[in-house]
Order: C-alpha cells, then sequence, then structure tokens
C-alpha cells in the first residue's frame, strides 16, 4: 500500500513470483488485467498469494525468531543490526528487518484482494470453484492482518487492491478493536467457503477455525475462542503425533492443521540462522531461562535444543542442506492450550482447564498438572508455561506474555514497547498514518 512495495503489486511479479521454477508456461509477461480473468491466472495469484506467507521476513524466518527473540526464549548471537535492535527491545522507526515485515504483509494483503476483485469476472470458473478461492484468499488476508494487529496493532484496512499509485494508498490507521473485526470477518466468512477435508499447504475449515480460535483469545473474546478450539478438537482429522519430535521429522502430520510447504526449490533459512557453522550463522540461540524453563523428563526440551559440546542450538527447525524444512503454522496442540486459557479466563472448572493442559503434558512425557493449581491466576500462569515450552520458536512468545500481562515485567519494558514502530518509510510517505507512541 506504500511506496516501498508499489513494484510488488503488479501482478505481473506476483505471478512472477508463483510460477513453479521449472513451469515453462510464460506467464511472468501476462498484463494483470489479462492474468487475472482466467482460470490459470487465479491459480497462478493463489499460489503467489500463499508464497508470500514464506518471504524471510515472515515465516521464512523473522515470524519464528523476531517474536521470540523479542521475548525471553532467543539470545542475539549474530551480527546483524536490524536483529541486535529486536533482541535488545530497541527497534527504531528505521530498522530494515522489522520494515520489511510490514512491507511483507501488505503485499500479501494485497495478493488476496487482487483475488477477491477478479473472482466475480472469471467466466471459466464454477461458481464452487469460485466459492473455494475466495475462501483461501479471505483466509490468507485475515491471517496477514492477524500478524499486522500483533506486532503493530490497529492499522490501516485495505480491502480493496492496489495496481498503481493512487490516493487511497495513503490510509488512515483503524483501532486495533475495528482491525479484530476485520479479520473476524473474513475468517468467519472463509469458514463458510472452504473444504473440510485436508489440503497440505491449503486453507482449509479447520484452519480457518484454528486461527479464529487465536484471533478470539487474542481479541479478548474468550468464549468464541474456547468454541473455535472445541470445534478443531472435536475434528478427527487431527490428532496429536505420538511424539512431541514427529511434528517437525513428519511433514504434512496427523497434528497439523495449516503447514507451510518448503522444498529444496523453494527453501527457508530457519536452520542456517539456528545452527552454527561451518553450516549455519547461528543468527540467535536458545536463552539460557528457556533451557531451564523444562521440567525434568520433559521431551521436548531435547526434541526443541540441541546441547552440544560448545553451545545450544534450536533444533527444531534442522534440514539445513536443503533448507525444506516445513513451517506448522497452526497445529492441534495449540487448539488445546487456548482452549485451556480461554476457560481459565471464563472461569471454568479446574478440572476442565487442567484436561487441556495435560493432553499436552502427556504426550511430552509429564504427569498430570498439580492439582493443587485452582485459582485462576494459577490456571493461566500454567497454560503460559506449557506454550512456552510447547510452542518455542514458532512466533507465539511475546503476544503471549502480553496477552497476560507480563511482558513489562518479565522483559523490563515500558508500555510503548508492547508494540512495534511502523516503518519510518512508511510515516514519510503517508501523513495520515500515525506512529506508535514512544517512537
Amino acid at each position: 500500500m506504500m511506496r516501498r512495495f508499489l513494484g510488488c503489486f503488479a501482478l505481473a511479479v506476483l505471478v512472477a513470483a508463483c510460477d513453479s521454477p521449472i513451469d515453462t508456461d510464460p506467464t511472468a509477461s501476462i498484463d494483470a488485467d489479462v492474468a487475472l480473468t482466467t482460470a490459470r491466472g487465479i491459480e497462478l495469484a493463489m499460489n503467489g498469494a500463499y508464497r508470500q506467507l514464506q518471504s524471510g521476513s515472515l515465516y521464512g524466518r523473522q515470524e519464528q525468531a523476531f517474536n521470540d527473540m523479542y521475548a525471553d526464549n532467543l539470545n542475539f548471537t549474530g551480527t546483524f543490526t536490524g536483529d541486535r535492535e529486536v533482541s535488545l527491545r530497541a527497534i527504531t522507526p528505521s530498522n530494515g528487518e522489522v520494515g520489511g515485515m510490514w512491507s511483507a504483509l501488505y503485499v500479501g494483503v494485497n495478493r488476496a484482494n487482487l483475488i477477491l476483485d477478479a473472482l466475480p469476472t472469471v467466466s471459466d470458473l464454477s461458481d464452487a470453484q469460485k466459492a473455494q478461492y475466495r475462501g483461501e484468499a479471505l483466509f490468507l488476508r485475515g491471517l496477514y492482518y492477524s500478524l499486522l494487529v500483533k506486532y503493530y496493532g490497529g492499522v490501516p484496512l485495505v480491502d480493496k487492491p492496489h495496481k498503481g499509485f493512487d490516493e487511497s494508498m495513503f490510509a488512515a490507521r483503524s483501532t486495533q478493536t475495528e482491525t479484530y473485526a476485520f479479520i473476524i470477518k473474513d475468517l468467519e466468512e472463509s469458514v463458510t467457503l472452504l473444504g473440510a477435508a485436508r489440503s497440505h499447504g491449503r486453507a482449509t475449515q479447520g484452519a480457518a477455525n484454528a486461527l479464529l480460535a487465536r484471533v478470539y483469545l487474542e481479541d479478548g473474546k474468550y468464549t468464541q475462542a474456547r468454541d473455535k478450539a472445541t470445534l478443531v478438537i472435536n475434528n478427527t482429522t487431527y490428532r496429536l503425533t505420538t511424539t512431541f519430535r514427529e511434528i517437525f521429522t513428519l511433514k504434512n502430520n496427523t497434528e497439523s492443521i495449516f503447514e507451510l510447504q518448503f522444498t529444496v526449490l523453494n527453501s527457508n533459512s530457519l536452520a542456517f540462522w539456528f545452527f552454527p557453522t561451518p553450516l549455519g550463522r547461528l543468527g540467535f540461540a536458545p536463552s539460557p531461562s528457556l533451557y531451564d524453563a523444562f521440567e525434568l523428563g520433559d521431551t521436548r526440551r531435547a526434541a526443541s535444543i540441541k546441547d552440544t559440546l560448545n553451545t545450544r542450538i534450536g533444533f527444531k527447525y534442522y534440514r539445513i542442506a536443503q533448507g525444506d524444512d516445513n513451517v506448522p503454522v497452526l497445529r492441534l496442540a495449540e487448539q488445546h492450550l487456548i482452549r485451556a486459557e480461554a476457560n481459565a479466563r471464563l472461569n471454568a472448572p479446574p478440572a476442565t482447564v487442567h484436561a487441556d493442559i495435560n493432553i499436552v503434558r502427556k504426550r511430552a512425557g509429564l504427569g498430570d498438572l498439580d492439582l493443587a493449581v485452582t485459582t485462576q491466576q494459577a490456571m493461566l500462569d500454567a497454560v503460559l508455561q506449557e506454550r512456552r515450552v510447547e510452542l518455542a520458536f514458532e512466533g507465539h512468545r511475546f503476544a503471549d506474555l502480553r496477552r497476560h500481562g507480563k511482558a513489562q515485567t518479565v522483559l523490563g519494558i515500558a508500555a510503548n514497547k508492547l508494540l512495534w514502530p511502523i516503518p519510518l518509510y512508511e510515516t514519510d510517505v503517508n501523513k495520515n498514518l500515525v506512529q506508535n507512541p514512544g517512537y
């Protein structure tokens, strides 16, 4: 939506990005208005909308690393100035890495908008196909905006595609409440359009419900979060893997609800950044406090952290030679913990809250939660602890601390650091875009 990534909004760029490396169909040169008038053009555009999630600024590196490094799960061990600012919780508006996240997210939003805008006029798609594509585009737009609101709070809400430069690109920010409402509206509609069957790397009804459970929890709508998580948990399509490590060694496993598909030809740099030389760069490493947070006998520690002779490394993403670790964006264990937290906040009986926590603990080789954990605060603390060790390096820790009201105390930060700065290049160009306080 802003100057830095205007060129990315041209569909010719979008189509070029989403073609397979071995695809000989010369779609990279198709004009935007032509490309989205055919079923083939929509297919390619949809591939590009998914592919944007795999950017190094998003789930290809920074979504997993920055959320945990801004919190207390990862320490900075690299050399990049932008990464260092994140680790120090001293992000400046000119930080290129954080600015890249904003840009990448709005490119994803625009790719979804292009599809939504074009679908009604595509004659060689059936109504059922149009409904499926609309559901996928709404899911993706909801996911992109769920990341924007997580980092920046209320943001400009754009529901029409940008194909060139015009005044509509200088939108003002919406409130955080309005942003969540926009996301929820997209996702609730997508639930009615998407199929229930598994589809590796694609949005499904289960994925939309799972993302809604997460968004409702963040938005403080605990009854809705509980109910959406229950829908996913009761869906026999999904079940926890036998061991925790299988989540990462078995691609598209039984626990996976929405998983990004990486290959040798479409790789990520996660293992490279977590592993040391000579193969990796070791830009960030597990913090001692995270290592110590695992209980004795918790199999998740060895599955998440490799304790080598010289250093400890994050081990969830490990395919360093090919860079083809898949990335689980939504998985079943998180839904159990969402329901546990929602029930605790709704003052459900302790046994109800314990049940979901214990399901996750049992898979990790641990006994049930102490029966003495019965107060609301004690149960919320138990959920937060379980989320820390279950979801480490998956992009949740800072948002969890903030939602539980513990970020300022645990991290020693001022209230304004609970949101990140909007990139300077955006506020310089768009005078309607008000910076977050304190930046």
